[in-house]
Order: structure tokens, then C-alpha cells, then sequence
């Protein structure tokens, strides 16, 4: 009997074993994705200085890239269960790193915005997937370690890309990040080859729930819902993704920085956004009103940003602190709304495909901010972009409290005619 106890406790520590490795594996595959992935968002200041464009011009990539990284998020998350995961991911990150490496050389830069198209479509291919292969292979009592794991590496990938950007910038060239994205990704997709078969035996899928979800309708309250929330999503990208690729601009232009160091400076950024997820999470348990969250969240990035304009003569301190909590409250909203939402609807509609849409409304206004906040700033200048901000995120704390209300009177005239 004790042998058998034995046996048994020993198969069940290969077991965890072997899925913390898988969840490691995808962990690595997907915050290295983010060196193929924001290179050009790390050294667009670079990019317009090298080939002598506007904000405008160099916006346009990153909109190329947004908005095939935005549709493909669609795309996948609605077939990925048809891929064949190993050779999707495979082909995802040699497809990215072959992008990279023609950015890098690429003698004009009209050449470079297709080639981000077309690494935006392949790298859509990895979140969708990698969640699908977690789902299917862990047991859930190892779902929370994934959960947590997975939930660092947008952060963890934005800033080593940040990082390295600043000491290619001083150092080298800001060239050199795109190399290193051409050799380190097909490396990692030699590694998840190698590795995939043997970490992926025993799967736990359950086909009788998914085929309970699949069935679940849309009425017209959920919709509705869904409508309101895909706007959230539009602006909580518009602002988080704008911050992220226009802050070292904005940093150099009104406050002179060296270009290393806006990059640098641009680190508190992710930073800060890793506790967004525990900060959702908090709210939540004392706040059990998603729309109420995510205006809150607006009407905070509203204030903030209305301080920059106030008192952004101050200095870059208090430029730099308050898009800080501007990029932790946005990134809270993002979570909340692109993994919280979703899993707490999964009795409601079908969790996959609320994450898949409303991941892609992000994207929608990820595509805005990089080509539409150039636009505006070469027009108007930084300051007509932080009013924009201001405004549009105090329309949609409005539209959060209008919905809110109508659903509360709608809810007290069923109380009264029950009565």
C-alpha cells in the first residue's frame, strides 16, 4: 500500500511538474513575442529622426500593425480550435522574425509598415492559442499559477523591450533590437518544438461544457451590455496604447529629454501596469458592478490627465507620475474587461467569444491612438491631444453612468410590478 502511495504521490508531482514547465514555456513564447512585437512602438522617436517623418507617417505603422493584431485577435479566437497548436506558434514566431529583421534592414520606410502588417497577423495567432492550450491541458487546481504566471508577461515584455530600446539607443543603434528579435524568436520556437509533444500528452478537455457554452444565446440585454463594453474597450486602448507609444515623444518634445532616457522614463509605464490585475481584482470583491468599475477608472484618468494640462510646467515629474497611474488604471480596465468579464459571464454567454471581441475592440482603439494622436499632435501639438483624452474619457465615464441608470430604473419597475 505504501509503495502504491507512493507511486502515486510521485506521479502526481511529475504531473504538476510538467505543467508548471508548459505553463513556463508559454509564458517565455509570449513575453518574448513582445521583442518581435514592440520594437517600433520603443523607438518610433528613432524611426522619425532615421527617415525623416512626421508623427503622422510613423503613426501609420503602428496603426497597420494594431489593426491586423486587432482583427486576427477576432479571427483566431473564434477558429483556433481547428489549429494545430504546435505548428501554429511554430510558424508565428519565425513568421515575426523574419518581420523584424527586413524592419531592421529595410533601406525605405514604406517598406515597413507591411511588414508590421503582416507581423501583426501572425503574432495574433499566440494569445488565443496559448490560452486554448493551457484550458485544455491543466487540471484546475493548476489553473490560478497560470492565471498569475500569464498575467506578467504583457508587462514583463513591454518593459525588457523598453529596457533594451534605451541601451540599444545609447550604446549601439535602435536597429540592433529588431536583430536581436530575428535571432532570439526562431530559437524560441525551436525550443517549443522541441519540447511541445512531451509536455502535451494527457489534455482534460471538456467537450460536454464547451458544447453548453457554444449553445448559449446572445438576448438583447447582453448585447446591449456587450455594445457598452466594447466602447469601454475602444478608449481604455485608445489611451493605454497612445500613452505607450507617443510618451517618449511627448517627453522629448515638451521637456527636451534625450531619446534614451524618454525611452527610459518610459519603463514606469509597464511597471506600474503589473499591479493593474490585483488592483481590478480588489476593486471588484468590494464593487460587483463591472460598468461601475470601468467609469470610476475613467473619471480617474480624466482628473489626471487634466492635471498634466494644468500643471504640466512643473516639470516631467508630474507629467511622468500621473500617466504612470494613468497606465495602471487603464491597464486595470483592460484586464477587466478582456479576462475578468469574460469569465465571470461564462454562465451567461460564451467566454470565448466575449474574450475574442472585445480583445479586438481593444485593438480598435489601439489603431486610433498610434496614427489618429500623431495626427492631432502634428496639428495642434501634445496639449490638444491631453484635451482629447480628457474629453473622451469623461464621455465614457458619462455613458457608464447613463447605462447604470437606465438598468437601475429598468430593474425597479420589474421590483414594482412584481409588488
Amino acid at each position: 500500500m505504501e509503495n502504491v502511495a507512493d507511486k502515486n504521490t510521485v506521479d502526481a508531482e511529475k504531473k504538476n511538474n510538467k505543467a508548471f514547465i508548459l505553463i513556463l514555456l508559454c509564458w517565455l513564447v509570449y513575453t518574448c513575442s513582445y521583442l518581435g512585437k514592440m520594437g517600433y512602438s520603443a523607438n518610433i522617436v528613432q524611426f522619425e529622426s532615421f527617415y525623416g517623418v512626421s508623427h503622422s507617417q510613423s503613426g501609420t505603422v503602428s496603426t497597420f500593425f494594431f489593426f491586423a493584431y486587432g482583427v486576427g485577435q477576432i479571427i483566431n479566437g473564434i477558429f483556433c480550435k481547428k489549429y494545430n497548436i504546435k505548428y501554429f506558434v511554430l510558424a508565428s514566431l519565425i513568421v515575426s522574425a523574419v518581420c523584424n529583421l527586413t524592419v531592421g534592414l529595410a533601406p525605405a520606410f514604406n517598406v515597413i509598415k507591411y511588414c508590421w502588417l503582416i507581423n501583426g497577423l501572425s503574432l495574433s495567432v499566440l494569445w488565443p492559442t496559448l490560452i486554448r492550450l493551457l484550458s485544455e491541458t491543466l487540471s484546475k487546481s493548476q489553473m490560478p499559477k497560470a492565471v498569475v504566471v500569464m498575467g506578467t508577461t504583457v508587462a514583463i515584455g513591454t518593459f525588457l523591450v523598453y529596457g533594451l530600446s534605451a541601451l540599444f539607443v545609447q550604446f549601439l543603434h535602435f536597429r540592433v533590437i529588431f536583430y536581436l528579435a530575428g535571432i532570439l524568436l526562431p530559437i524560441i520556437a525551436l525550443l517549443w518544438a522541441l519540447s511541445f509533444n512531451s509536455l502535451t500528452k494527457n489534455k482534460t478537455q471538456n467537450e460536454e461544457q464547451n458544447e453548453k457554452i457554444e449553445s448559449k444565446r446572445l438576448n438583447k440585454e447582453i448585447l446591449v451590455s456587450l455594445a457598452v463594453f466594447a466602447f469601454f474597450a475602444v478608449v481604455t486602448n485608445l489611451t493605454k496604447d497612445g500613452l505607450t507609444t507617443w510618451v517618449p515623444s511627448i517627453l522629448k518634445e515638451l521637456y527636451h529629454t534625450p531619446d534614451s532616457l524618454s525611452i527610459l522614463l518610459t519603463l514606469f509605464l509597464p511597471i506600474l501596469a503589473v499591479f493593474g490585475t490585483a488592483l481590478a481584482v480588489n476593486l471588484y470583491k468590494k464593487i460587483k458592478n463591472f460598468v461601475t468599475l470601468c467609469s470610476l477608472f475613467f473619471v480617474a484618468v480624466a482628473i489626471l490627465i487634466g492635471a498634466v494640462v494644468i500643471f504640466k510646467s512643473s516639470g516631467v515629474a508630474l507629467t511622468l507620475i500621473s500617466f504612470s497611474v494613468v497606465s495602471l488604471l487603464t491597464s486595470a480596465s483592460n484586464n477587466l474587461i478582456t479576462s475578468m468579464l469574460p469569465l465571470y459571464w461564462k454562465d451567461r454567454v460564451n467566454s470565448g467569444m466575449v474574450a475574442g471581441v472585445l480583445n479586438g475592440f481593444c485593438y480598435v482603439g489601439s489603431t486610433v491612438s498610434s496614427y489618429g494622436l500623431g495626427a492631432v499632435a502634428d496639428v495642434w501639438g501634445w496639449t490638444a491631444v491631453f484635451w482629447l483624452l480628457f474629453g473622451i474619457s469623461c464621455v465614457t465615464f458619462l455613458i457608464g453612468f447613463g447605462y447604470n441608470f437606465v438598468i437601475s430604473l429598468k430593474n425597479r419597475r420589474k421590483t414594482e410590478k412584481r409588488l
